[in-house]
């Protein structure tokens, strides 16, 4: 197991777990059987509205979860605080985004650190180290945001990517956003609502059937890369990732198709007129697989562009331009797909696979006086988009894709503000 990923795990179990504390989520009428009412008994919890622990307990019960005395000294344990809030003109942009980050480097607590001028600042909370050098640390991200809180967390988290980004240069080492925990106001009082965003949300596509007499084809070794691809598109975790792999798998298999017909791109000198043979005209045969598949050719060139963007680093992977990249990935997967099966004779065993980013749960919350928390669900809101392959190239198993919530919810206590007292 890597270092990152121990650092993770200790994320996971890090703190309190001798507490827990009772969430209660209710429904609205409007929300299917599918959300039930539910009562979600959490571990570990540290969200009381008496802060039952003060901070050194909190460092005391922390340091009690199998970890050695010398891995941490007492002044840091005394520091580590999530109940601590921002100065009032950070709390006054609006929006807190908590996340845990692991990295070669060590913030100051409960200071500010300026994200990009004014418009955001960074505070470290809880500081977890590791033997290796690499730290978890639990940050919250004060910020403004002109839309709703499901924008907000998304802004949230790009200002966290920049934290990181930072972090990286400044501690000359790796950085990694670990987990997001969510997004709400910086604060809250007694017996007032307000929201959490969370990506609690999930897509669910149905396993199908597949038989052993859908192998022991001979592969040449263009279809294996064309596996290959494919497989890193439909499994890539962020838009701009897979497209990268589904354009991989296209224009490989327009190489070879050019290469067999002799399909030459002619270019001609702006000087003097004159015309040469250089490399093969893809472009041609890209944009046949396209009409092949049902796909307008013209989408050919917004793609290509698309795929320069990603390829060189022209473009910061923010959320709004992997929500761009998103908008196309559809398209290019039925492509990539269709192509690869043609190559390896392989035929997909259904037509329909679903995929989405930012996988959002809403929820509506409100402290209440010596009793717990109540969270009602709201709403779930994901990009989602399915990838559906022309009836003629694929089976018919059947496949179901749902956009859900699982239950009981799985609410970090860590992600609820602190309580105006």
């Amino acid at each position: 197991m890597s270092t990152e990923q121990l650092a993770r795990l200790r994320c996971a179990k890090m703190a309190l777990s001798n507490f827990s504390a009772s969430i209660t989520i209710r429904t609205p009428p409007n929300i299917p059987a599918l959300y039930p009412p539910v009562t979600v008994l959490t571990r570990p919890a540290i969200y009381r509205i008496h802060r039952a622990s003060t901070c050194y307990e909190f460092a005391q019960l922390w340091l009690s979860q199998d970890r050695a005395p010398d891995k941490m000294n007492s002044e840091t344990l005394k520091n580590n605080d999530p109940f601590r809030r921002a100065s009032p003109d950070h709390e006054s942009l609006g929006w807190r985004t908590r996340v845990w980050i692991t990295y070669y480097a060590e913030l100051e607590h409960h200071v500010a650190y300026a994200l990009g001028g004014q418009s955001s600042f960074a505070y470290m909370r809880v500081l977890d180290p590791h033997p290796s050098g690499l730290t978890a640390q639990l940050i919250d991200v004060y910020h403004h945001s002109d839309g709703e809180i499901e924008q907000a967390l998304l802004e949230g988290l790009d200002y966290a990517e920049l934290l990181v980004d930072l972090l990286a240069l400044a501690g000359y080492g790796a950085a990694n956003i670990g987990r997001v925990l969510g997004t709400t106001v910086p604060y809250c009082r007694v017996e007032e609502e307000f929201q959490l965003a969370t990506f609690g949300a999930s897509i669910l596509n149905t396993p199908i059937p597949v038989s052993p007499d859908q192998f022991g084809k001979d592969i040449t070794e263009l279809g294996r890369l064309a596996l290959r691809h494919l497989r890193d598109g439909l499994s890539a975790s962020i838009p701009t990732v897979a497209f990268s792999a589904f354009w991989n798998v296209l224009e490989r298999q327009a190489e070879e198709e050019a290469r067999l017909r002799n399909l030459s791109r002619i270019v001609k000198c702006q000087n003097c007129g004159a015309e040469r043979q250089e490399g093969w005209n893809l472009e041609s045969v890209l944009e046949s697989m396209y009409a092949n598949v049902g796909i307008d050719p013209s989408l050919f060139n917004r793609h290509r562009s698309r795929r320069g963007s990603i390829q060189h680093g022209a473009k910061l992977l923010t959320t709004s331009f992997l929500d761009e990249v998103f908008q196309d990935l559809s398209q290019i997967q039925i492509a990539a797909v269709v192509a690869a099966a043609k190559e390896t004779g392989i035929i997909p065993g259904t037509s329909t696979y679903l995929s989405g980013i930012w996988p959002m749960a809403l929820f509506s919350c409100r402290a209440k006086k010596d009793q717990p928390v109540d969270i009602q669900f709201k709403k779930l809101s994901v990009r989602a988009g399915a990838g559906i392959l022309p009836e003629h190239v694929c089976g018919k198993a059947p496949r179901t894709v749902q956009i859900r919530m699982e239950l009981p919810a799985k609410i970090d206590p860590l992600s609820l503000p602190p309580i105006q007292q």
